[in-house]
């Protein structure tokens, strides 16, 4: 496995992150897996989000606890371990 996916020791706490969801660029009904483009206040270009939820529209707001990554093929990412959809305000 890449050492860039694996969560982070406990000397690096995981995140939190907030945001409204703009674009659902990948989602598998069968197992949840999910690749997001989300708009999270004090960062100027859209956050890749990649994580697992049932179900997930443009509009939502999402809460996720994770870590960074650097994907070779992707670029940064947001790897959330906890993935939770809230309500659309």
């Amino acid at each position: 496995m890449d050492p860039g996916t694996q969560p982070p020791s406990n000397t690096h706490p995981t995140e939190h992150l907030t945001g409204a969801v703009e674009r659902v660029t990948f989602h598998s009904e069968e197992t949840g897996f999910c690749v997001l483009r989300v708009k999270v206040r004090g960062h100027r270009d859209l956050v890749t989000v990649v994580g697992t939820a049932a179900t997930i529209t443009p509009g939502e707001y999402v809460e996720g606890e994770g870590w960074w990554i650097t994907d070779r093929t992707h670029g940064l990412q947001f790897k959330t371990h906890a993935l939770l959809n809230l309500l659309r305000i």
